[in-house]
């Protein structure tokens, strides 16, 4: 008789833990994805998120949303990666604006990983409820202002090269941030 009772709760237990989880994990999107230079950009919030290095960014608790960038190859990406590959080595800035005031919030996006695969991010502080435009620009790896890229090189032979990085280029979104509640509040 105790067994029978044990696995139902112990399912229970695990069904519960799993659901508060995904609440944990919920995404925002932050408007429709980009397809551009043979990549999707995807923009989406969450609450802010702890990292580590704890000193990579603004800590979540002082900020407002964990923003990211999820950029990955479509099938047409010319420059040797597969479909749905993440894009390494990219350097991406962000920049906020709250409709109705002239302040702007700008950053830099860290290249990072989190059990949905990796990312660009950054824990961000926003100026409250209300409509946002975001702007992402988004830097190749052999672009002067990438720090990273003269890690990553590329092939250019004719056997196994591939073409050349595109040239920096923006995208911009508009969307509509209410707020994301408490934690574990959903």
């Amino acid at each position: 008789m105790t067994v029978r009772l044990f696995l139902p709760k112990t399912a229970l237990l695990v069904l519960s833990l799993f659901a508060a989880s995904q609440a944990w994990s919920r995404e925002y999107p932050a408007g429709v994805p980009e397809q551009r230079n043979g990549m999707e950009i995807t923009a989406i919030y969450l609450q802010p998120v702890r990292m580590e290095p704890s000193n990579m960014m603004r800590p979540s608790e002082k900020s407002d949303v964990h923003l990211e960038a999820d950029i990955r190859a479509l099938d047409i990406n010319a420059n040797g990666f597969a479909e749905g590959d993440w894009i390494p080595y990219l350097h991406v800035k962000y920049e906020l604006r709250k409709k109705g005031s002239d302040k702007v919030i700008r950053g830099d996006f860290m290249p990072m990983v989190a059990n949905d695969g990796p990312h660009y991010g950054d824990n961000v502080k926003l100026m409250g409820p209300g409509k946002y435009t975001l702007k992402f620009t988004i830097y190749p790896p052999n672009a002067p202002e990438n720090p990273a890229g003269k890690y990553f090189a590329r092939h250019t032979d004719r056997l196994t090269g591939v073409r050349p990085w595109f040239k920096t280029f923006d995208v911009k979104y508009e969307f509509i941030y209410a707020g994301i509640g408490k934690r574990g509040g959903y």
